[in-house]
């Protein structure tokens, strides 16, 4: 009886393991689209073809081997004269290790972009927003830099996808990898030397920060194009103008109206404004994308958008959920002890935000942050 006891448990973990290998350890279970698990294509077809210009239907299509099959640059990506699309410029950045980034839009032939009243940007199928990231080599105020990798997000007919690309020097072009890599990086920033390593994330790492859950639907979005954050300032062969409203005389926008009465986000380093409003505006481009209704973080009840009133959905007095530190997310007053700035400054996985796109703090940032949340009327958050 023992023997035919042992005999089963013996077939029946023999049955489990099989069941393991076959399953590939580690496939995921949510419901993604064709597209958005597409793996690089063997057969190249519309990635080779010949095509003078923007390589439209491979972009359509296919995740190519080489970000060089689309036709995108004419040479190398951080060099916005080689690009074949617009290069555009935010009022504020996502702080990526120090990394300068330059941003394109490349709209289909005879398509226009579209802002709404609330100041939402509508793409037009087959749009391509590609952001080209590098890293200082010697300092953060030196010219030098290199290329790390190139972001690609492209809208087809079942929603954005991610092509990833990371940079390959000997090539001067970049290599399609979905998993990521590990880039080491060294330089000097704020009189200090980093010496660290550059995380390049995966096809699936950059779907947590697009995405956006509504009623129960998963779907990705951009995160920097947004009326608030392109309603800015910019230079024009030697003019000062509006980038949107260049935009709009160029035919790329339909503007709902005047640009004086759409949304703006100031410049984060701009002293003309108030502390407040600095502050305000940095969260929103580095927080603001999970932390939203519809956003990954939309379970911590933190919203820190720019448009948010200040108050305890914006972090005030908000108990820090889910994280082991405890505490609250803004304790006015006491910027030492607020979550906020004390989790931007840490650099363990399991502490540091945002948790996904930084290895390094953004100094500056987090005394900003600190100055403000200390000029706020001090508040007992414990006492209810």
């Amino acid at each position: 009886m023992l023997i035919k006891k042992l005999i089963g448990r013996i077939r029946a973990l023999f049955i489990v393991s099989l069941i393991i290998a076959f399953s590939g350890c580690g496939g995921s279970s949510n419901n993604k689209s064709k597209e958005s698990t597409e793996p690089p294509t063997t057969n190249r077809g519309v990635c080779d073809q010949n095509i003078s210009g923007i390589n439209w239907p491979a972009l359509l299509e296919k995740r190519c081997e080489l970000l060089s099959d689309y036709g995108l640059f004419t040479g190398l990506p951080n060099n916005p004269n080689e690009s074949l699309g617009l290069y555009y410029e935010l009022s504020n950045e996502l702080f990526i290790d120090h990394a300068r980034k330059y941003r394109y839009i490349y709209l289909p032939p005879n398509t226009t972009l579209n802002a709404n009243q609330e100041g939402h940007l509508d793409f037009p199928i087959g749009s391509i927003l590609v952001k080209v990231i590098a890293l200082p080599t010697t300092s953060t105020s030196s010219a030098e830099e290199r290329i790390a990798e190139v972001r690609l997000m492209v809208l087809r007919d079942n929603g954005w996808i991610f092509i990833p690309y990371v940079w390959d020097e000997t090539l001067k072009d970049a290599r399609l990898n979905p998993s990521g890599s590990l880039i080491p990086a060294s330089f000097f920033a704020n009189e200090k030397q980093l010496n660290f390593i550059y995380e390049s994330p995966s096809q699936n790492r950059c779907e947590q920060c697009h995405q956006n859950r509504t009623e129960g639907t998963l779907t990705f979005v951009p995160i920097g194009p947004k009326v608030r954050l392109l309603n800015r300032s910019i230079e024009i062969e030697s003019q000062t103008v509006n980038q949107l409203e260049h935009w709009q005389t160029q035919g790329i926008i339909d503007l709902p109206k005047d640009v004086t009465d759409l949304p703006a986000t100031p410049s984060w380093r701009d002293e003309t404004f108030s502390l407040q409003q600095r502050a305000k505006a940095y969260l929103d481009i580095n927080c603001a994308y999970c932390h939203t209704d519809h956003g990954a973080a939309a379970l911590s009840g933190l919203r820190l958008e720019y448009s948010r009133t200040l108050g305890y959905n914006h972090g005030v007095c908000n108990s820090s959920h889910g994280w082991r530190g405890g505490g609250y997310d803004i304790w006015p007053g006491r910027g030492d002890i607020s979550s906020i700035p004390l989790r931007m400054e840490l650099d363990e996985a399991t502490d540091r935000m945002p948790p996904i796109g930084r290895i390094v703090a953004d100094e500056e940032a987090i005394l900003l942050i600190r100055q403000w949340i200390d000029s706020m009327p001090l508040r007992n958050c414990s006492s209810g």
